[in-house]
């Protein structure tokens, strides 16, 4: 179980707006985490959301991973962080993924789940350190994108190209190779390397029979790049096709007209 790839949030990546490109960092309005180690673990019936239902498989998984005795009790710490997460509650999902970790410190759910919790709260140091945690038990590039937009935020873009190129679209899918193509062109664009970044993008498939949302999500981010490079025209013709597949749920349109106008 990937939490990034079940969506606990609900739906998939959101949509591009304005003029950064980055994957989806700062997408939601948090309150903070003022959490710390836990001590102990919490009562059963200490949730104050609908718990996740757990496939079977994770359930093993996170048992073999957990502390001896403590397998039924980071299930359903898990189960209730997840279930925090999709409420919209990332500081509770955080102290609960929290407890996951220090409950099992291999399990690559655990470390996984805790890391993109802490991505979405802006804890970029502490998130790639669980991201690059979970690369490293797993051996799964699934969350590079994640990881690297997280290097960008720490200043560091070498580093979130370095990962982004691991990901093999053999192995993870085309959603999370061309997640990872736009987050290295806005890598390659912080480095002041335009032209690069515009090359990143234009060698992916730009041009499939029927569009999906990495596409969609592609197409943006090059019409952004080429608005940069003072290309208008191709911009706009970008800008009109993510709108055109995208509806009213990005400001592709406005961008488009702006060009136009």
């Amino acid at each position: 179980m990937s939490p990034e790839h079940k969506r606990p949030s609900g739906g998939g990546r959101p949509r591009p707006s304005g003029k950064d490109i980055r994957s989806d960092r700062g997408r939601r309005e948090t309150s903070g985490y003022r959490g710390r180690k836990p001590d102990r673990e919490p009562a059963p019936d200490a949730s104050k959301y609908e718990p996740a239902h757990l496939e079977d498989e994770l359930v093993r998984d996170l048992i073999a991973a957990a502390r001896p005795g403590k397998g039924e009790i980071l299930v359903k710490v898990f189960a209730d962080a997840l279930g925090a997460f999709a409420a919209g509650d990332l500081d509770e999902s955080l102290r609960l993924a929290d407890q996951s970790k220090h409950i099992a410190l291999r399990s690559t759910h655990a470390r996984e789940f805790l890391g993109i919790a802490l991505y979405e709260a802006g804890r970029y140091k502490e998130a790639a350190t669980e991201l690059s945690a979970f690369r490293r038990l797993s051996g799964s590039t699934e969350q590079n994108p994640l990881l690297a937009d997280c290097y960008r935020a720490l200043q560091k873009p070498e580093k979130a190209i370095d990962i982004c190129s691991e990901i093999d679209v053999g192995k993870v899918g085309p959603q999370i190779y061309y997640e990872g193509a736009i987050v290295a062109a806005g890598a390659l664009t912080e480095m002041g390397k335009l032209d690069a970044a515009i090359a990143q993008l234009e060698r992916l498939d730009l041009e499939p029979a029927v569009a999906e949302e990495h596409h969609v999500r592609a197409w943006y981010a090059l019409g952004n790049l080429l608005e940069l490079k003072g290309k208008f025209t191709q911009a706009r013709s970008w800008f009109e096709a993510a709108a055109s597949a995208d509806g009213d749920q990005t400001d592709a349109a406005e961008r488009a007209a702006r060009i136009k106008a």
